[in-house]
């Protein structure tokens, strides 16, 4: 059985060339392999990042027959002036398009200036109708800004709107220099941001006023599913909430979820918790926490829960699909 990735990462070629040659809003720095941004350079581009032929070769291989190719969040440019992030968001945009354009096993996510929640909502809205994107990518924090207080709300009424997904993956993380070491800012920082802004955007009422916002969360949505009763209990017995929330599924059921978990144990646990419908498949290629083998993952999961054919169908494309046709 075919599989749908949908936490996958891609940066065209010609975006680097174009930065090399000084013709982007963002240099290409002098190690020839780093981009720079006002707040420092990003990591080194990981060449697989921008390997097309390779890609596809990885895929077929692991019977994945669509892949929706998300930004690098890394290098979306929170920190950039607004009218250099449009710029720059749109020609990472528009050369993803022209890359995929005759190659129908791909979709795209758009990358979003997300210092103006105008220009990012604008931005969606001519990705979607003008590319043929599937939705857009969104940060946990705009340059330490949270998404409830980052004037998002543009974004929220674009995107529902139009009736496409929001992938929510992290760049930016909690915890410091605490987190530097043994690769942590990741293993630690990246689920703990999606946490987090996931319960922020849930208590400011970001639903209540889009109840068609879908927004997919990275890494299994974090430890959202195991806090989600502590947070349902804190609303109705600790200060600082407007509103009671009477069981932990009316947070959970506002969100959806990918696999990407490393632990069939774990990823049993979010089974338990939300639903096959609400869990898409998803690999973070090409980076060093990828899923190499994610069909094995569903499918041990899938057996340690339980689950019949049609959810471990559910999970490897079923949701996906819901969510792609909008």
């Amino acid at each position: 059985m075919s599989m749908i990735d949908m936490h996958a990462h891609y940066l065209s070629p010609s975006v680097l060339r174009r930065a090399s040659a000084g013709r982007a809003s963002v240099d290409l720095a002098p190690d020839g392999r780093s981009l720079r941004f006002p707040s420092g350079p990003s990591r080194p581009v990981p060449p697989a990042l921008c390997d097309m032929a390779d890609r596809l070769r990885w895929m077929d291989e692991r019977s994945i027959e669509r892949q929706i190719l998300g930004p690098w969040m890394d290098i979306t440019g929170d920190d950039l002036a607004p009218d250099a992030a449009t710029v720059w968001c749109r020609t990472m945009n528009d050369s993803c398009a022209e890359d995929i354009a005759n190659e129908p096993r791909f979709g795209a996510l758009a990358a979003l200036p997300m210092v103006d929640g105008r220009a990012a909502a604008a931005e969606l809205g001519r990705c979607v109708r003008e590319l043929g994107f599937v939705g857009g990518a969104i940060p946990t924090q705009v340059a330490g800004v949270d998404l409830d207080e980052a004037g998002l709300e543009p974004l929220w009424e674009s995107a529902s709107e139009l009736g496409v997904v929001l992938f929510m993956h992290p760049f930016r993380v909690l915890g410091g220099s605490r987190m530097k070491a043994h690769f942590l800012n990741n293993v630690c920082g990246n689920p703990f941001e999606t946490t987090l802004a996931a319960l922020r955007l849930y208590f400011d009422g970001t639903f209540d006023r889009w109840p068609d916002l879908r927004i997919l969360l990275a890494h299994g949505g974090g430890v959202l599913p195991t806090l989600a009763g502590r947070a349902a209990h804190a609303s109705c017995h600790a200060p600082g909430f407007d509103r009671a929330v009477d069981h932990p599924d009316s947070i959970l059921g506002r969100f959806y979820y990918d696999t990407i978990l490393h632990d069939p144990r774990a990823l049993t646990l979010l089974m338990s918790a939300v639903g096959p419908a609400r869990i898409a498949a998803g690999t973070d290629y090409p980076f060093p926490m990828i899923l190499d083998r994610p069909t094995d993952h569903i499918q041990e999961a899938a057996d340690l829960a339980g689950l019949g054919p049609d959810d471990y169908r559910t999970i490897r494309r079923g949701t996906a699909e819901g969510l792609l046709r909008g």
